[in-house]
């Protein structure tokens, strides 16, 4: 008997058998050379990977109980696939998390996700032993085994026996990007995965090769890159970041020479695209086979999407291919997409808004645009909330995203409170929801997600998004960069009330004696457009502004830097509490 996504046992059972069809299709690839297409490419066959899997799985049982939780830390490539798969034959948990690396920061919350995940040991690869080693000695309990997964069959193969699986086992911790000493691993078993692969994958159209450079760790990069094509059947085409980073039209290049149809990326990699690709990297380019360009970061920018579209025609891009999702970690990646025609956006009035209204924009009024992302997949119950009330709200009104159906975590790893986030009741006593802390609004039954919760800043009474401030300053200063945070005061303002903002923004190009102006005209042009005060500028050097690792700003961390006067600026207005440029922040 042979399965597919709605009747398969659990996901191993599925894959052994795409093995088993088609050993020798190719199953992942890895540029690890983005200059050389050709002969910079590692490939894995399905059999050659599954070989590879068995390895690592023999080790873990030999080693470790079932049910035990494995950290994976490795760079981009074919190791981490191998590990991820070993994982799920051994009937361990996979733990995906990025390398100690040297930053304090990482070190710190890679040591709380070991600790809060109760990890017994750390698949690697030889060339990161040492490195890693090195992180686990300086752990409070330095007991993690930590082995290269690439050295398992140095000594000869191991045998493997499957083990008990069902759709109820846990496949993954997923930890999103909290705060350093309280990070949630989000619990995804088979059955989730399975499903949501079902869900995403029709209605995406998903299918053939897929690829791209997203962090392997990070819920956008494991499903839609990985577990997606490998469950169907498919193959997958894999870059690291850095790569992407130093030279954006290495991602085009990639998608041309591999015919990749579907590839997705957060917004500021679009805008990267549209900045950084120059008009003579566009000879010869070939994109008319990408199918889905999806971007799965919120709040999405129209204006970058539909730059990246004009900017990318002449090499055969097609607009419709360029579409806004939306999902998270705790429904396995996807909730939904428009795949149906041209982008969908909404010019609305930031007046309205700020009242919690979906209203059009009129001619003399401040507006935004904002991006559709498509009607939520019919297996979700999906119910847009009063935070405060649990009132469900009509069309045209912004809330809390509510969600309930199979793709839902149960919850996250060991917590108390998983009640309060994962069975949530509205106030007509419907239960059982997942808190998304989205805010969102459907209009003519399309969902449009417009930034998170806790971002908010309400300033007498009245509801501000950061992201409009952002987008405004922008859109008026040409001289700002890519980045900005804005959050609530009070700032360095002596006898601020607390109604009023900072605003953090990167600067490139500008003279020393030129932020003085700047920052008085980032004060007059949020005060003329949203009628708010602003508490304190502070200019920064571009890459100051912190990001998670799908590239959305972490807006807490910068708020945390601001106030304990760790924020380095190139200029701040007032200066109480300026840090020296000198010192690290």
């Amino acid at each position: 008997m042979t399965h597919d996504l709605t009747d398969a046992p659990d996901l191993v059972t599925l894959f052994h058998e795409r093995v088993a069809a088609h050993p020798d299709a190719e199953a992942v690839a890895f540029v690890a050379d983005p200059s050389d297409l050709d002969g910079g490419v590692l490939r894995w066959s399905y059999a050659r990977l599954d070989q590879e899997a068995r390895a690592r799985a023999a080790w873990l049982r030999e080693h470790l109980p079932s049910g035990a939780r494995v950290l994976l830390l490795h760079p981009s490539g074919l190791e981490f696939v191998a590990a991820l798969w070993g994982c799920l034959y051994a009937g361990m948990i996979a733990v995906p998390a990025p390398l100690p690396g040297g930053h304090r920061h990482h070190r710190r919350r890679l040591a709380a996700i070991a600790r809060d995940s109760g990890a017994a040991a750390v698949l690697t690869t030889e060339a990161h032993l040492t490195e890693v080693g090195e992180w686990v000695a300086d752990l409070p309990d330095a007991s993690l085994l930590v082995v290269a997964g690439d050295l398992l069959g140095a000594d000869g193969p191991r045998e493997w026996r499957p083990v008990p699986l069902d759709r109820s086992t846990i496949a993954v911790l997923q930890y999103t990007s909290g705060s350093t000493g309280d990070p949630k691993g989000v619990v995804l078993q088979h059955e989730q995965i399975l499903f949501n692969t079902l869900v995403g994958a029709g209605a995406l159209g998903f299918g053939g090769r897929v690829g791209g450079w997203l962090p392997q760790y990070h819920d956008m990069g494991l499903f839609s890159q990985i577990m997606w094509p490998l469950l169907l059947g498919g193959s997958t085409v894999l870059m690291a970041p850095t790569a992407f980073i130093r030279r954006p039209v290495q991602w085009l290049r990639m998608i041309d020479a591999f015919g990749i149809g579907f590839s997705f990326a957060p917004n500021f990699a679009f805008d990267l695209c549209t900045r950084k690709v120059r008009d003579q990297d566009l000879v010869g380019l070939d994109l008319s086979r990408w199918q889905v360009a999806g971007c799965g970061s919120e709040p999405i920018d129209a204006r970058v999407l539909g730059a990246f579209s004009d900017r990318f025609a002449a090499a055969g891009l097609d607009p419709r291919a360029v579409t806004a999702c939306y999902g998270m970690a705790e429904t396995a990646v996807y909730i939904s997409v428009d795949v149906a025609g041209p982008l969908k956006t909404r010019r609305v009035d930031l007046e309205a808004l700020a009242r919690g209204e979906f209203t059009p924009a009129v001619a003399d009024r401040a507006g935004r645009d904002l991006v559709g992302c498509g009607r939520p997949d019919a297996s979700y119950d999906t119910r847009v909330v009063d935070p405060e009330t649990g009132e469900v709200l009509p069309e045209g009104r912004l809330g809390e995203i509510w969600l309930r159906g199979r793709s839902v975590s149960p919850g996250y790893w060991r917590r108390d409170d998983n009640a309060d986030v994962f069975d949530a009741t509205t106030a007509d006593g419907d239960g059982g929801y997942l808190r998304t802390g989205d805010l969102g609004v459907f209009s003519d039954g399309e969902l449009y997600v417009h930034g998170r919760l806790k971002d908010l800043i309400i300033v007498h009474g009245r509801n501000i998004y950061p992201q409009d401030i952002e987008h405004e300053l922008r859109a008026q200063h040409p001289e700002l960069g890519r980045a900005g945070v804005v959050f609530a005061g009070p700032g360095a303002a002596s006898g601020d009330d607390g109604s009023s903002v900072v605003v953090t923004h990167e600067v490139a190009g500008v003279a020393a004696d030129r932020l003085p102006a700047l920052a008085a005209e980032i004060r007059h042009t949020v005060g003329r457009e949203f009628g708010i005060a602003v508490a304190t500028v502070a200019l920064v050097k571009p890459g100051t502004v912190l990001r998670t690792t799908s590239g959305k700003v972490r807006r807490s961390a910068m708020r945390d830097l601001f106030h304990e006067g760790r924020l380095v600026s190139l200029h701040q207005d007032p200066r109480q509490g300026l840090a020296d440029p000198a010192t690290p922040g």
